[in-house]
């Protein structure tokens, strides 16, 4: 094994873990400070973020590092690639905002850490890396939700803790019945004893879909998103949710689960799907706050990606690449909606939808990624999020039923992303002001846009 082949993991690692511990001396308490901080933190995480696409390109995959503890893969790239750029949307729209924060200098080091954790989670290929990775990436997220340390925000906080606690405890329980059921802590290990394994298979999957707020699962969600700082919602809402997609990716993906135990995997995560797509769709109906209309749309949201995990037993080329995909068009449209969120809220002081009036007549570019980024949550062409639900249900071809069960959910969800963009064009006073928020908005749609023109070269390239 050539030194460079651990270059995609070794550098970004010791950049990312060195520069946590900078930022926190950088901030002094003064501006000048606080820009170091912020300045180091977005350069390491868009150097890392080149790093990563540069030596994907140049063909650095498909092969193991430390005694087969990570493995390099196609996918890894991609999942890692999709939790750098949403904390680089996140950080860069809350410049302004974190400024006001006694806390700022420790968001920006957890923020680093957590896309660390993201980055291990990514190329796990043992039970134990999975575990590390999982605790430095989950406990940055429960503090980044606590982080402006007021009432509301302590309340979502704590909610969120417990019930990830909850998680975690579930995950090492699985992780017990998962090694007793092949022998090894390898992920990618042939198959002992079925029944453990299945069992092993249903408790993880209970511990990962706590994290990622499916039903019903998702009690913890709507506090977490309407109660806690916009700009940690922004952080929680996109990188917190590819901290659980990740592991449960790489554990479905390396078991190769075939026969009755495709078919049991196949049957748990096709009725939490349904349940999480529907539930989702129903609540977020109701909801003329955007906060809490974004947090329960995350619900039906996360119920496409399970759309992938569904099929993986069957289709886990195309699975994949459509998970891909959806996680790198969700991230963005996340992140980039609850920055925009934090701008409103300061110019027309509510989060509800009256206070999008005026929008298109006053600050059109605001208006128009607005638009752009629900546009893409709706899936709409040629936007990233129509590929990134086309591929996903592509991978489910094979059961036509699932098929039409996303494809009615999808165009149900128009009933909630229509009137935000509907306010969007109706008279009011809305004012136009320059922020940071505003910039990282305009950036996500463009990226949102630009990503969904080389959509369909990008699933290829993953297959």
């Amino acid at each position: 094994m050539a030194y460079i082949d651990y270059i995609p993991i070794v550098l970004p690692s010791i950049l990312i873990v060195f520069s946590s511990i900078a930022v926190l001396y950088l901030d002094n308490g003064t501006k000048r400070g606080y820009l170091s901080a912020v300045g180091l933190t977005l350069a390491v995480l868009v150097f890392s973020f080149l790093i990563l696409i540069s030596f994907y390109a140049l063909g650095y995959y498909n092969y193991s590092l430390f005694s087969q503890t990570l493995y390099i893969s196609s996918f890894g790239y991609f999942i890692s690639i999709s939790a750098l750029l949403a904390t680089i949307i996140t950080i860069y729209g809350g410049i302004t905002h974190l400024e006001t924060l006694r806390t700022r200098a420790s968001f920006l080091s957890l923020a680093m850490l957590a896309d660390l954790g993201v980055i291990y989670l990514s190329f796990a290929y043992n039970v134990v890396t999975i575990l590390a990775s999982w605790g430095i990436a989950s406990a940055a997220t429960y503090v980044i939700a606590l982080i402006r340390k007021d009432y509301s925000s302590t309340i979502a906080g704590v909610k969120y803790l417990v019930m990830g606690l909850l998680s975690s405890s579930f995950m090492v329980f699985g992780f017990a019945f998962y090694i007793l059921g092949t022998g090894t802590l390898s992920l990618d290990a042939p198959i002992k004893y079925q029944t453990l394994i299945l069992l092993g298979v249903v408790i993880l999957s209970i511990a990962f879909l706590f994290k990622i707020g499916a039903f019903p699962f998702q009690a913890w969600l709507p506090d977490v998103y309407s109660m806690s700082d916009r700009v940690s919602t922004a952080f929680v809402s996109s990188v917190g949710k590819i901290v659980g997609i990740a592991p449960l990716l790489d554990v479905i993906y390396y078991l190769k689960p075939t026969g009755e135990l495709a078919l049991e995997v196949f049957v748990v995560f096709a009725v939490v799907t349904i349940m999480s797509l529907v539930f989702g769709n129903i609540v977020a109906f109701s909801r003329q706050d955007f906060a809490s209309m974004l947090a329960y749309s995350s619900i039906t949201q996360v119920g496409f990606m399970l759309i992938a995990i569904t099929m993986l037993p069957y289709n886990p080329s195309v699975a994949t690449s459509g998970l891909m995909i959806y996680l790198l068009a969700y991230s963005i449209a996340q992140a980039g909606l609850f920055i925009a969120l934090s701008h409103i809220e300061k110019v027309s002081g509510t989060s509800y939808i009256e206070g999008f009036r005026g929008m298109s007549s006053s600050d059109k570019a605001l208006a128009f990624s607005v638009t752009v980024l629900l546009l893409s949550l709706l899936g709409i062409p040629p936007i990233l999020g129509f590929w990134a639900k086309l591929f996903v249900l592509e991978a489910s071809f094979s059961q036509p039923w699932l098929t039409v069960i996303g494809f009615l959910n999808s165009a149900v969800s128009a009933g909630y992303y229509i009137p935000p963009i509907r306010e969007i064009f109706r008279e009011g006073e809305f004012k136009k002001v320059n922020s940071t928020e505003r910039d990282a908005t305009i950036i996500a749609s463009v990226l949102s846009i630009a990503l969904g023109i080389v959509a369909p070269l990008i699933a290829g390239v993953i297959i």
